[in-house]
């Protein structure tokens, strides 16, 4: 079987929790305006946060001969063996059972492998992601 990528899936509740949170760290920053040491930790929160806003559009889930690759951002990636996926599940939720995922919408896949783990992602063609798995694995 050949490659194959999907982009990640971003809906309006990932602009809506983008628009709060730059409203927030606005305020903070502005209020912080009053001394330097608040002012340059401030701006260091806003940079680490906005990152880990941005991170999630670069993301990408690719279906490789043996394995899926989750590439979760710019600096962290997790790859699956198609053995020990032990089931795909699609969800709509706000939040995710993993720490770890690669949400923007809130219609997302959940890929249970090993014991315990779970992977979220959230990506164009949920159905056909699913597909393609159950197909991979058998």
């Amino acid at each position: 079987m050949e490659n194959r990528r999907f982009k990640p899936l971003v809906d309006k509740s990932y602009y809506i929790i983008w628009g709060i949170t730059v409203i927030i760290l606005a305020m903070g920053t502005v209020i912080s305006c009053v001394a330097p040491l608040p002012l340059c930790i401030m701006i260091f929160t806003d940079f680490i946060t906005v990152y880990f806003l941005i991170t999630s559009l670069f993301g990408y889930v690719e279906l490789r001969e043996k394995s899926i690759y989750v590439k979760l951002g710019l600096i962290t990636d997790r790859e699956i063996a198609y053995d020990s996926i032990r089931g795909v599940v699609k969800d709509k939720k706000l939040y995710s059972e993993s720490t770890v995922s690669l949400k923007c919408a809130l219609e997302h896949v959940n890929i249970k492998y090993n014991k315990f783990d779970v992977l979220t992602v959230s990506v164009v063609g949920n159905d056909e992601l699913i597909r393609e798995v159950e197909a991979r694995i058998k």
